[in-house]
């Protein structure tokens, strides 16, 4: 089977990339590398150190003997070469973490909102457009941490996060944390 990681660099994708590739899967990276740029442009990094992907790619090799190739695209901007890398490639599956976390860099300041939403929402509409364009019989997963805008303008504001809650029991009323957005427990096999 052959799989198109998007967002392959990131928290997600690049330990999806080594479980598809582990189990026998020929696996694809696709990510513009935004994230580590962001990363700069905040003056934070990863609680564990993140080696280049180059690097990444190299060790996976040495250790298991399998190859995961890589394309430096922008999904939401670059529509054209990733058809052409659709029809080259012919993909079985695409899992989609290609968008850029919500938080905290969209909440830096307009701009910032802008391009995260931006990023996220041409990227996906680029995924569709392009698994049509294509003409190939691919499966999507789409999995992404994309952040509700333009709530709060409204007067509505979505929370995220630990939330204490009042839940109503058969003793009465209990206070919990409960995590929101839930966790929906599920894992990729």
């Amino acid at each position: 089977m052959r799989v198109l990681v998007l967002g392959g660099d990131g928290f997600c994708g690049w330990p999806t990339a080594l479980h598809l590739s582990a189990r026998g899967w020929d696996v694809t990276v696709v990510d513009n590398l935004s994230r580590r740029n962001i990363d700069n442009e905040l003056e934070v990094s990863s609680l564990t150190p993140i080696r280049p992907i180059g690097e990444r790619i190299a060790a996976w090799k040495e250790i298991s003997g399998r190859e995961i190739g890589f394309q430096n695209l922008t999904l939401g901007k670059e529509f054209d070469r990733f058809v052409a890398l659709l029809k080259d490639e012919k993909p079985d599956a695409i899992v989609h973490f290609a968008e850029q976390r919500a938080a905290p860099y969209s909440m830096k300041s307009a701009r910032h909102k802008l391009y995260t939403v931006d990023n996220n929402l041409n990227a996906t509409n680029h995924v569709l457009a392009a698994m049509v364009e294509s003409g190939l019989d691919i499966h999507l997963a789409h999995l992404g941490t994309m952040g509700v805008y333009g709530y709060a303008t409204a007067g509505l504001t979505i929370p995220e996060g630990y939330l204490t809650v009042t839940v109503e029991t058969d003793r009465g009323p209990v206070e919990q944390e409960i995590l929101f957005p839930p966790n929906p427990a599920r894992s990729i096999t």
